[in-house]
């Protein structure tokens, strides 16, 4: 049950969730969902010397509890801001995780923290570093909207705001 669990979070962390500029085409021909139309790709200021771009979850397929977010998150200080928890209420649990290759198979694993470099930017982003909802309390649909609280080593907490994007497979 544990490594079925485990595959299906890897399943879904390496599936993008649909991500395209609408600015540079027209979708009046597609059979576009709510989330299509809207634009996650915003910037969110969210103080002084945060800035979040892009923030996004992936909408749950039935029966499942697990979920992922990205973003991209940039520091305007001249010292580095180090994120060590991330709390939502929409999930048991939200941390931090990382997907490598390992003996040419894709693996995931927690990571204790995020770096934001000083003057400069981390994305979490689908293979690579992303959050990671596990327990799930209720489906996430497209076009819902999810707030994270992003908790530095200072103490200091940062809401972001992630739209919920409907699963693509590419």
């Amino acid at each position: 049950m544990k490594k079925t669990v485990l595959s299906i979070a890897l399943a879904l962390a390496a599936f993008q969730a649909s991500a395209h500029d609408h600015s540079t085409h027209d979708h009046s021909g597609h059979d576009a969902t709510a989330a299509d139309t809207k634009t996650y790709h915003e910037v969110q200021s969210i103080n002084d010397v945060l800035t979040v771009e892009n923030a996004r979850a992936k909408a749950t397929i039935p029966g499942v509890k697990v979920s992922a977010g990205y973003m991209k998150i940039t520091n305007d200080t001249d010292e580095p801001i180090r994120l060590v928890e991330a709390n939502s209420s929409i999930a048991k649990h939200t941390e931090f995780h990382r997907m490598f290759m390992r003996d040419s198979q894709m693996a995931m694993r927690k990571v204790d923290a995020l770096e934001i470099p000083a003057n400069g930017s981390i994305e979490l982003k689908p293979k690579d570093y992303h959050l990671m909802f596990m327990g799930v309390k209720e489906a996430l649909k497209p076009g819902q909207e999810i707030k994270v609280t992003l908790v530095a080593d200072n103490g200091e907490k940062f809401d972001v705001q992630l739209t919920v994007m409907p699963m693509t497979k590419y």
